[in-house]
């Protein structure tokens, strides 16, 4: 096993003063390595979510109480649930699943967010929305959501009264993934009829309107997904550990070959490992979502 690592780290006669994991054959089959265990890594989680799958737990009930906190810190009054912004916001996701997009207003154009919010039977004032994906707890939505400008000023805006949440699971664009989408609105008066309708929707187009992005969600009040190996979890440790490998090699055979003073033509390994190290920041960095 020594000499195995010795062949494999270190360059020597036997490997041609080359570390093996740096020879060109080796990093081809690693390569085919990855793109094989990302494929069966896929079917498995198509095939058996249950043994692999992204771990998630989002409650309307937690999300609710991060937003009032938020706006409590600016000494703003809470906000309501509403079941009719609740309605809206599920028949919005399902919109999003069926037509298979992500954005505020769907491919046609014309259909908006405040149309799920009038069709549910809730008469605004004020209307806005934020929309979340891929995230997997209701902490980091939140904490995403308040690190974005536009979303943020919807959180706090002093505009609204009342909230409402959809929390739905599916797939979108071929991805496994959770949505979330997050409706504010403020009722407006029944006595005001048609003619205020023209005014809110003047006041429309001064709304914030946000979304962020990062993977799943159901129309209940809670979700939770428990599989047996944590899809995202594996996949960053195992992406992890490769480069990582893969870097040791590269600082192995520099400092070696500088030492001795072998004489060889080839890339430089410095460059090499500053571009690992930026996918390793990446990896460790990234937990998915993505702001719109």
């Amino acid at each position: 096993m020594i000499k195995f690592l010795l062949h494999l780290f270190f360059p020597n006669a036997k490997n041609n003063h080359r570390a093996k994991i740096l020879h060109n054959s080796s990093l081809f089959l690693i390569i085919i390595f990855l793109f094989g265990i990302t494929y069966f890594a896929q079917f498995i989680k198509t095939s058996y979510p249950d043994i692999l799958g992204v771990s998630y737990s989002i409650s309307e009930t937690d999300l609710l109480i991060r937003v009032n906190k938020e706006r409590e810190n600016k000494d703003l009054p809470p906000l309501v649930s509403s079941a009719e912004l609740s309605n809206a916001a599920r028949r919005k996701a399902a919109d999003m699943y069926s037509k298979n997009y992500w954005a505020h207003f769907a491919p046609d154009g014309s259909t908006s967010p405040w149309q799920f919010i009038r069709t549910s039977g809730y008469n605004y004032q004020f209307a806005g929305e934020n929309l979340a994906k891929g995230f997997t707890d209701s902490d980091s939505i939140v904490s995403a959501w308040m690190n974005s400008p536009t979303h943020r000023d919807n959180i706090l805006s002093s505009h609204y009264e009342e909230i409402g949440f959809a929390i739905v699971p599916g797939s979108l664009k071929g991805e496994e993934t959770v949505l979330v989408v997050e409706m504010f609105g403020r009722r407006t008066s029944d006595t005001l009829g048609e003619a205020s309708q023209a005014t809110v929707a003047s006041t429309q187009s001064q709304v914030k309107i946000a979304s962020v992005d990062s993977s799943q969600a159901l129309s209940v009040q809670n979700i939770t997904n428990n599989p047996k190996v944590n899809a995202a979890t594996t996949t960053r440790a195992a992406s992890t550990v490769g480069l990582s490998f893969l870097v040791f090699g590269f600082l192995m055979d520099a400092l070696i070959v500088e030492r001795k003073k072998i004489p060889r033509i080839v890339g430089h390994n410095i460059d090499h490992v500053i571009l690992i190290l930026c996918f390793l920041f990446f990896i460790v960095l990234v937990r998915g979502g993505i702001i719109l």
